[in-house]
């Protein structure tokens, strides 16, 4: 089903908002989406109830996307069906640090919760395409907006896909890199596993914070129900004698995670609740990094969505 179309009660266009603040394009918009019709369809809920709730999504964790791109979206309880509403800016608004010209404002009824995923799934799909973000921003009426939308015939119906939930890369290790600089990453920024990469940013591999805590433990440890006869034995000597010297090609595993864009949350969540890999690396078509996800990025990217 079309996006437009399952926000069938209410569509609202506007371009160059001169508000000048992320909570005054949020209440102008709400204000504009608020005709009679809507809430004469939604009784119980008024303007005021719907700016909370967006502005308590925003206080989680900001609704920007990047690329100058901002999903703001609620989950209501008294909504009777999806309401859509699209502005644009003449100059960037901070939503939190980044800087936002495009506003797409979702909202939902609770009883549907993957609707707004859905919804911004496309969205975001949509408009990270870069001419088509400029054909937005060129816009000058709501009728061009509008037809932007229609053309693109957005559908609510496809798939939440790895590309709509991952974060993008951040940090990752090469080959050659000392295990000592990969613990200190690990430590400082409370990383559960890296990427190691080559030249051309494709995966070659995975080092683990267990690799590092295990590395240089006896074959005979795993096997012990006490160490209490050893007790004054260094679990650690072989890492401080070897740390200068050793690259991470030495300790990785070269078994890392690789998967498509288009990979299914239903195959993302298999993977890392039953084949229980620490991270799933996104891939492009040649094979390059693009962007990560693990059980925090779900947490975040669907369940509080």
């Amino acid at each position: 089903m079309n996006v437009l179309n399952y926000a069938r009660r209410a569509v609202s266009w506007q371009t160059n908002i001169t508000a000048r603040t992320r909570d005054d394009v949020l209440k102008e918009m709400v204000d504009t989406l608020c005709t009679k019709a809507f809430l004469e369809a939604n009784p119980e809920l008024s303007p005021a109830d719907i700016f909370r709730a967006l502005m308590d999504r925003e206080e989680l964790r900001t609704t920007a996307v990047g690329e100058l791109i901002a999903i703001p979206h609620a989950r209501l309880n008294k909504l009777n069906s999806a309401f859509f509403a699209m502005a644009t800016l003449p100059e960037a608004v901070l939503f939190s640090e980044e800087p936002v010209r495009i506003v797409c404002m979702i909202l939902s009824p609770a009883s549907d919760p993957s609707l707004s995923l859905k919804m911004m799934a496309q969205l975001s799909r949509m408009l990270t395409e870069g001419a088509v973000r400029e054909q937005v921003l060129a816009a000058t009426t709501s009728e061009q907006l509008q037809g932007l939308f229609d053309k693109n015939e957005l559908e609510v119906d496809a798939p939440v896909c790895a590309r709509d939930i991952m974060r993008l890369p951040r940090w990752s290790v090469k080959e050659d890199t000392l295990i000592s600089e990969c613990a200190q990453m690990m430590g400082r920024d409370h990383l559960r596993a890296l990427p190691v990469l080559n030249d051309q940013k494709q995966v070659l591999g995975e080092i683990t914070a267990d690799q590092l805590f295990r590395y240089g433990l006896p074959d005979f440890f795993d096997k012990l129900k006490s160490v209490s006869f050893i007790a004054e034995f260094d679990p650690f000597e072989k890492y401080f004698e070897d740390e200068r010297n050793t690259p991470v090609r030495d300790v990785m595993t070269p078994d890392a995670r690789t998967v498509p864009l288009d990979y299914t949350l239903m195959e993302v969540v298999f993977d890392l609740a039953v084949l229980r890999f620490t991270k799933l690396y996104v891939t492009d078509e040649e094979n390059r990094w693009i962007g990560t996800i693990d059980q925090g990025t779900v947490l975040n990217n669907v369940i509080n969505y």
